[in-house]
This record gives C-alpha cells, structure tokens and sequence, in this order.
C-alpha cells in the first residue's frame, strides 16, 4: 500500500511526490516512457517558477544543468519589431529532457519509487489499486493524475479535452551566441512563432488555434522553419496544447488533476511549468490534510481557486491578442504604450504576481 500513486514523471507529478516523500508519505511515480526522455517545451522557467522549484527542490543545484538567463525579449510582426524590453527578473532557459531528468533523481534520493516505461498499466479505480505491465499490484490511498496533455486519467474525472492550439517545435545550434527571446505575431492564425536560445541551441517553433476540421497549412508551416534555419522539415515535432479549456472540478473520488492533465497552462503565453508545479504542490498539501485529518479531498478545488482565476482572466486577453479581428488593435496598443508591456513582462509573467488586470487598470490609455 501506497499513500498516493502519481501518473506521470514531470514537474507536476514529482513535485507533488517530493511534498508527500518529505513529509514522511510513500509514494510512487509511474510513467510509460523511460527517463531521461525527449520533451517538446522551449523549456523557459520564469523566476515564479524557479522560486517555487527552489522551494520544494531544497538542495537543487542548476550550476549542473544546460541553462541561460535572457533578459532581452523583442515582439515582431512581419519581422519588424513593434517592441524591445528588457526584463530585470531574467527568463531562465532550461533543456527540459535534462530538468525533468534531474528532478526526478531528486525524488528518488529522498525515497521515491519510480516505475517508468510502464505501456501497459492498467488503474482500476474502484478498488484503488494499480497494476503494472508485469502484473505487480500497488494500492493506494489516492491517485494523482498527472499524465499530461493527453492524460488517460483525466476521463475517469469526467472532462473531455478539446485541442485549441497546434504546435511544432525544432532545436538549431546557437552559433552566433543569440541572447534575446523573439516572438512573431504575423502569419500565424490566432497565435505566434517563436525563437528563444539556451545556452547552446534555439527553440524556434510555432503554435496556431486549431479548428476541428481546418485545413492544414505544411507549406506556411515549412517556409517558416526554412527561414529560421531549419531545412530538415521532416524532424520537426508537434503536439496538440489546450488554452483556456482547464478543468473546473479535477477531483473525482480519491482522484486528483495536476499541471497540463488539468489543462492548467496560460492563455496567453502557453506557459505552463509554473502551474505545473504549483498545482502538484497544492495537491500534495490537499492530501496531507485528507490523511492527517480527514479534510475532504474536494477542498483541493478551493487550494487551486487563484489558479482558475487566472485561467479565466487570461482566456479573455488571448481572444483580444490572438484573434485575428482584435489583433491588430491589441498590436497597435503594445506599439503605444511599451511601459504597459513592460509592466506585464516585470509583474505578471516575471513574478509570483500572475494577472493582467491590474495592469490594465493601471494604465491610463487602455
């Protein structure tokens, strides 16, 4: 018997078993793919989530990882820049592979169990119990669903997901030393292209809304990369990201959501690590509370209310930044008022502040 079995190894899923481990519960990890693994993310950490990771991860040593601090952020539209900023809190760029990796090891050393390249698991949910590709059974006290974007679990909670954003992504070598994150507004239906340099390679990449049933459009798709250095069209990957559609109640039984299995990503940014981790921290606290004195698990929905807050705010900006009928006002705003852009990139994605409105109130011209 286990106190909670987290499916899924990233930081959502080993955050919230490194809180549980530290605290004295047993817990073990399973994941169908083996570690390391390949992860499709541009991998920024903002220092929210940095503060967090230190918070948790006590010991943490990033001096050991493939890591960059960007200060220096420029928006584009047409390959012209319509704004320059430089941020005092620096985005720390990270090889996900390599941060996923490392915490995992650091939820071995302080005693959890991993059970990675588990294809074949299989959850029976009324009798809280797991069974392993070889048979071997685990019960447990509560499961946390952290299997990402495309969780198996989050059907058991009851939500279907709906893919809003198509997104591809390839890494080039860094050989002139880029130091500044660049993000491209045009030619993209309701999103932005990107290139943003770690320490030695670039994430350039793209992520569009996605219609059911829209043609796709691979020759746009194939022109963009070629022009960003990219000519092997055919090792560019791509994943399915939903913006907007987070789950209201992840809680069902002894069944809890985290991170991208809960559809906790930003709206606006497509940021998710941050919520990753926060919400992974609040679900260990929740069940904390549950088995030391039986608190109803169902309070996790109120320990992540900000979170949805959050949600709800940003999916009104996305439509007035992405949509194509708003965009061109929203381009004209941040062309006018960069000490309003500026504002956000210090205070809402820089911190631990997270929201947009105070900005907007704050500014005079809005």
């Amino acid at each position: 018997m286990v106190d909670a079995v987290i499916i899924g190894g990233g930081p959502a899923g080993v955050s919230a078993g490194t809180v549980l481990q530290r605290k004295g519960y047993k817990t073990c990890i399973i994941d169908t793919r083996i570690f390391p693994r390949e992860k499709l993310c541009a991998g920024v950490l903002t220092v929210k989530s940095i503060k967090m990771l230190h918070h948790i991860y006590k010991d943490l040593n990033f001096g050991n990882m493939d890591m960059r601090d960007i200060h220096k952020i420029e928006l584009l539209y047409n390959s012209k820049i319509i704004g320059k900023y430089t941020v005092d809190n620096a985005y720390r760029v990270i090889n996900r592979t390599e941060l996923d990796n490392e915490l995992l090891k650091y939820y071995r050393k302080v005693g959890g169990m991993v059970y990675d390249g588990q294809k074949n698991y299989k959850i029976i949910y009324d009798k809280s119990v797991i069974v392993l590709s070889d048979s071997t059974r685990i019960p447990y006290r509560v499961l946390i669903g952290a299997d990402g974007i495309n969780s198996q679990v989050r059907s058991y909670v009851g939500h279907s997901w709906k893919a809003s954003v198509l997104c591809f992504e390839k890494f080039i070598p860094n050989l002139s030393d880029e130091d500044t994150i660049k993000i491209d507004f045009s030619g993209i239906l309701g999103g932005y292209s990107w290139r943003i340099p770690g320490k030695d390679r670039i994430g350039v990449g793209l992520g569009e809304f996605y219609i059911r049933g829209m043609k796709k459009k691979p020759a746009r798709y194939k022109r963009y990369f070629e022009s960003q250095g990219v000519m092997d069209i055919n090792s560019i990957k791509g994943a399915f990201v939903s913006y907007g559609n987070f789950v209201r109640k992840p809680i069902k039984d002894n069944v809890l959501l985290v991170g991208d299995a809960a559809g906790l990503i930003d709206a606006m940014t497509g940021e998710g690590i941050y919520f990753a981790i926060e919400s992974g921290r609040q679900a260990s606290l929740t069940i904390i509370d549950h088995l030391e004195r039986s608190i109803p698990l169902t309070t996790y929905i109120n320990r992540i209310g900000k979170i949805h807050k959050k949600m709800r705010e940003q999916s009104v900006y996305n439509k007035f930044l992405y949509a194509p009928v708003f965009q061109w006002i929203s381009l004209g705003f941040i062309r006018k008022n960069p000490e309003f852009v500026q504002s956000v990139l210090d205070n809402a994605v820089s911190t631990y502040y997270t929201g947009y409105t105070k900005e907007m109130r704050g500014n005079k011209k809005f």
